[in-house]
């Protein structure tokens, strides 16, 4: 800048109609001492200026409307900044044309040109400065407040993500796509033949826990997991739903069942209980694979009072001591456990519905003889689970029946997990303690029985899912 003191300066105004939200430190600002006028065809205007201000807007109308507009360097303080305006007409003006200075990036920031004296501009800029600062902080707290309000108002959004359902179940769990919980299904017991007149829930847990620990007091290796009540939607002889028909045995483990009322009519729900339980460690996978002409599997089975089929005999020489069968089930007996098998052929046979007259829905023993049979038959090998006992996993039963395979005999597939796998955290249950009781074992007579030895149990008693003209009896196949 020309001279120093209190010298005569072109400096810059902003109009009126400027908002002090547009002020920015690279837009003109009041006070700016204008050093030099350019533009991109090459004009330089550098003061001082002849004329002052008058004779730099005089040269500023010959760059109106020209190519990108000019760049004007300015002094603020002790600094030098360049700004990139364009030149514009002023419309406020209305005895004489004359022209303003427009941002190059904000129309409505105008500048005007003054003549002024130097030690006034400065004066000018230190009240400019001021107002810029004020200026961001409101700037800031204008933004922190839209913030806060668009904090407030934000929802996360949830999206869907393709997962590989099928190998993970095949990779992950111990019996290839099935989870190693059970559940049984029980119903509230009916308090008279009067439809909706049901047992509370309280009532049927109660039942639902005393056959939990039945089960485990009988030798059963279960441990307790989950306990729920379910709705399920009932159809009562005096009170019709259009178009609806259920039965629990059917829906007891259906992902999804239907009612169908056409009228809008209330229906009443009754709330049975759903017992979720797991093997107490883990399932065992043993393989049965019979020979050529080979005339029996050599395997008892039995059911207990609860409905769990379990093994009660292997016979020495057959497909199932090969198998190592026998070696488990030798390991059972001394645990003082029951040798129960959790799947046939990777279905699960457990009990899983006490209907409300009190019988257990189970698979019976007749059934799983005849399907063993036939594949003996057809020299079919068969898959047996069957539940390990807390302690069985580090009790060498696994390397029992690797020494049977020394012997030339087969090699059970082991499906073992980690023995914490579906407990609680704290390890033991108040059932794992409970003395082993015989279990009341219930047998029936099979219309074929050419590959069974049938030996009578004078102990077994009538069975509560079938008719009581069933004898009692125990197959061994």
């Amino acid at each position: 800048m020309a001279g120093g003191g209190n010298s005569p300066v072109v400096a810059i105004k902003l109009t009126g109609s400027t908002q002090m939200e547009s002020w920015s430190e690279q837009k003109l600002l009041g006070g700016d001492v204008v050093l030099q006028v350019s533009s991109d065809s090459g004009v330089m205007l550098v003061a001082p200026f002849a004329g002052g201000k008058t004779g730099l807007i005089r040269e500023l109308k010959k760059l109106h409307n020209v190519s990108g507009g000019v760049k004007i360097k300015v002094k603020r303080g002790s600094s030098v900044i360049e700004v990139r305006s364009k030149v514009a007409v002023d419309d406020s003006a209305l005895l004489k044309k004359t022209y303003v200075l427009v941002s190059a990036t904000d129309s409505s920031h105008v500048a005007t040109l003054v003549d002024a004296m130097e030690q006034d501009c400065l004066l000018l800029q230190d009240k400019s400065r001021k107002i810029l600062e004020a200026s961001k902080m409101v700037k800031e707290f204008t933004k922190k407040d839209d913030l806060l309000v668009k904090l407030s108002s934000m929802k996360l959004n949830d999206s869907y993500v393709a997962y590989p359902w099928e190998q993970k179940m095949m990779t992950f769990l111990p019996v290839s796509g099935s989870a190693m919980v059970f559940s049984l299904l029980v119903m509230p017991p009916a308090l008279s033949p009067r439809a909706r007149d049901y047992a509370g829930v309280e009532h049927t847990s109660a039942r639902a826990i005393a056959w939990l620990s039945a089960a485990q007091a009988s030798g059963v290796p279960i441990t307790f997991v989950n306990i729920q009540t379910e709705p399920l939607f009932m159809q009562f002889a005096d009170y019709q739903v259009p178009g609806y028909k259920q039965d629990p045995a059917v829906i007891g483990n259906n992902g999804c069942y239907r009612l169908q009322d056409r009228e809008a009519m209330d229906v009443d729900v009754v709330r049975a209980v759903r017992l979720w339980y797991s093997p107490a460690a883990a399932e065992l996978a043993i393989d049965l694979k019979p020979e050529e002409n080979e005339s029996r599997l050599g395997v008892g089975i039995s059911c207990t009072e609860e409905g769990f089929c379990h093994v009660s005999s292997v016979d020495p020489g057959t497909v199932a001591d090969r198998a190592g069968l026998s070696t488990v089930y030798q390991a059972a007996c001394a645990a003082g456990k029951l040798l129960v098998i959790s799947r046939l052929g990777g279905e699960k046979i457990t009990p899983w519905l006490v209907a409300s007259s009190g019988s257990i829905r189970c698979y019976d023993t007749i059934s799983m003889s005849n399907k063993l049979s036939l594949h003996r038959q057809t020299g079919q090998s068969i898959r047996l689970h069957v539940m390990v006992w807390e302690g069985a996993l580090t009790s060498n039963l696994y390397n029992s029946t690797e020494d049977s395979s020394s012997r030339e005999r087969g090699v059970p597939s082991a499906a073992y997990t980690s023995r914490n796998s579906y407990r609680n955290s704290e390890g033991h249950t108040s059932y794992d303690r409970l003395p082993f009781y015989k279990s009341h074992e219930k047998h029936y007579m099979p219309k074929n029985v050419q590959d069974f030895e049938v030996i009578n149990d004078g102990h077994a008693e009538p069975s509560l899912a079938m008719s009581d003209s069933y004898l009692q009896y125990k197959y061994i196949n």
